[in-house]
């Protein structure tokens, strides 16, 4: 049985979730369609996007090393304030701007959010490894996904409501003052948390090293003297050393074409990110209530599809599963461009989340089965590297599509590049 500190933190973390869902379903959710109501193109959607990977890109390994000499609980929960001030920000600026200064506005907050943001990205995930003993983690990530779920869903239909309700764009500062609340409660649960000393476990520095990929590269650690205490560490040696754990040699390895593969599907999963808010905005001209119910029923459909997906997954391979729901991946952006009414958006997306629960259930146990245990960080880092440069290589190239050729041709020809993509984790995933 848990001790009582750990049901306490797990209470903690059940109530950050909860909120963290809140603020998902309320700001993140509607962020996007906000951009579009104002007037915004496919270029600028696309940068917010891309914004995450870009900043994770250049900053995690810097940041991962500066972490190793802090304190973990104080360094979590000042990045997670900082990083969440900038929802805040947000509700002011239809005071501050007009509606195209507005969009550049949020452009900029987002890159600024999103440097305080990487860190905290790191020291969350660090700070979960100290805190949830590795017996309990598949318990506890289960009841935060279902929690997350479930508030996601509540969050978006209530807002969605909301901004039917009130005039523009009062609606849409309401929406970003619950979500930066949220925010604050979620950080504020964040902050509560006790750490204990685990003298049979592994610290949560090396946990991130062996298991994820935002901060896989930094083994490097100070220098011990002679008390055992750390001295700071040397920065240009740092770097130095850090640019070695690039094992480009891996590529000549048949981990290359597997990266290759990883490397196509997240592009491909990103290139028509930043046009679904301008189709459902400008083409379809859905309200926020109906924006909302779409929503709603994705993050339904993705709950109950991963209680099924685990499940299959014992009983085929992560390999079946990953190329299985690999294989409709090409159907969320082909429904998109063809769609004329909402009631195509609520199918697509009830389907969708029945993919996208099986492509979250096998993405990561598949990789965790093509990296050797003795050089997961090696592997890992690179990893990390294919990831961020999807991530934001998919963002752009959508945007840019959506500029060129249109919404429904761009949608038309992502959900070619994802049958593409689909066929490359069939061949080497």
């Amino acid at each position: 049985m848990p001790t009582s500190v750990q049901r306490a933190n797990f209470r903690r973390l059940y109530v950050d979730i909860f909120w963290f869902g809140v603020l998902s379903g309320s700001t993140l959710a509607f962020l996007t369609v906000y951009i579009a109501r104002l007037g915004g193109n496919s270029l600028q959607v696309g940068l917010i996007t891309a914004i995450p990977g870009l900043v994770n890109l250049f900053l995690s390994m810097p940041f991962g090393v500066w972490l190793q000499q802090k304190p973990l609980l104080p360094a979590t929960v000042s990045s997670l304030f900082f990083h969440r001030l900038g929802y805040l920000a947000l509700v002011f600026l239809p005071w501050l701007f007009p509606p195209r200064s507005e969009i550049w506005a949020i452009i900029v907050i987002t890159l600024l959010m999103y440097i305080p943001g990487t860190l905290q990205a790191i020291a969350l995930n660090a700070l979960f490894a100290e805190v949830v003993a590795p017996e309990w983690r598949a318990e506890v990530v289960g009841k935060r996904f279902a929690i997350q779920s479930f508030s996601i869903s509540a969050a978006s239909l209530l807002c969605g409501q909301l901004l039917d309700r009130v005039v523009f764009p009062l609606n849409y500062q309401l929406v970003f003052l619950i979500g930066a609340l949220a925010a604050l409660f979620s950080t504020y649960a964040v902050a509560r948390l006790v750490l204990e000393s685990r003298s049979n476990s592994r610290s949560p520095t090396m946990f991130l090293k062996a298991n994820l990929p935002s901060i896989d590269t930094l083994a490097l650690k100070g220098r011990q003297d002679k008390t055992g205490s750390y001295r700071p560490i040397d920065l240009p040696s740092a770097f130095a050393a850090l640019r070695k754990e690039w094992r480009f040699d891996l590529l000549r390895t048949p981990f290359g074409p597997f990266m290759g593969a990883y490397l196509a599907f997240y592009t491909v999963q990103y290139i028509p990110i930043p046009l679904f808010p301008l189709v459902q905005v400008n083409l379809l001209q859905m309200s926020d209530s109906q924006i909302s119910l779409a929503n709603a029923l994705f993050y339904t459909s993705l709950l109950f599809g991963s209680l099924a997906a685990g499940r299959i997954a014992q009983q085929k391979s992560h390999r079946w599963m990953l190329v299985n729901s690999g294989a409709f991946l090409f159907l969320f952006p082909l429904l998109y461009g063809i769609a004329r009414s909402a009631s195509v958006i609520y199918l697509n997306n009830i389907i969708g989340g029945v993919i996208w629960a099986g492509l979250y259930n096998a993405t990561t146990n598949r990789l965790m089965e093509r990296v050797p245990e003795d050089d997961r960080p090696a592997h890992m880092a690179l990893h990390n590297l294919v990831m961020n440069l999807g991530i934001l290589g998919g963002s752009l190239l959508g945007s840019t599509l959506g500029e060129t050729m249109g919404l429904r041709p761009a949608m038309l020809l992502a959900a070619a590049l994802r049958m593409i993509g689909s066929y490359l984790l069939w061949k080497y995933g």
